[in-house]
């Protein structure tokens, strides 16, 4: 497994775990989903998120010292085009399909949570996409 493989991988798991965290503490009521209680855990989630991913960037960066340092050849770099022109499409169409909860008479802090997850998703789209291609070998 090359070293932006296991990069993809990486972000799977920590967005999954983070952002799981996060909108299920909106989703089972835990959280208020008003005030600075939703703000706190929405804090702690991209803190643990960002402290998650350079903790294993670099444990993979120490075991693969070489993989990493390589420059992209032509195969990584239309996978990394194609993936993120397809995040961007499906991005889109959820940024434009935010219309339907402002019709349903959603609060402003709930679009922002919509939002936060159209972003979510498309990051989760654009890694699995990755590794699909990089295990297809595309």
């Amino acid at each position: 497994m090359s070293f932006r493989e296991k990069s993809a991988w990486i972000t799977v798991v920590t967005v999954l775990a983070c952002f799981g965290v996060y909108f299920g503490a909106i989703v089972t009521g835990q959280v208020s989903g008003r005030g600075f209680q939703t703000l706190h855990l929405l804090l702690l989630c991209v803190v643990g998120l960002i402290v998650l991913r350079m903790a294993l960037n670099l444990m993979v960066t120490l075991t693969t010292p070489k993989d990493g340092r390589v420059p992209r050849d032509e195969r990584e770099i239309l996978i990394q085009w194609r993936s993120h022109t397809l995040g961007y499409y499906v991005l889109v169409v959820l940024a434009l399909g935010l219309f339907v909860p402002v019709h349903l008479g959603h609060t402003a802090l709930d679009l922002a949570n919509f939002a936060l997850m159209d972003v979510v998703i498309a990051t989760l789209v654009v890694a699995v996409a990755q590794i699909a291609m990089f295990r297809r070998g595309a």
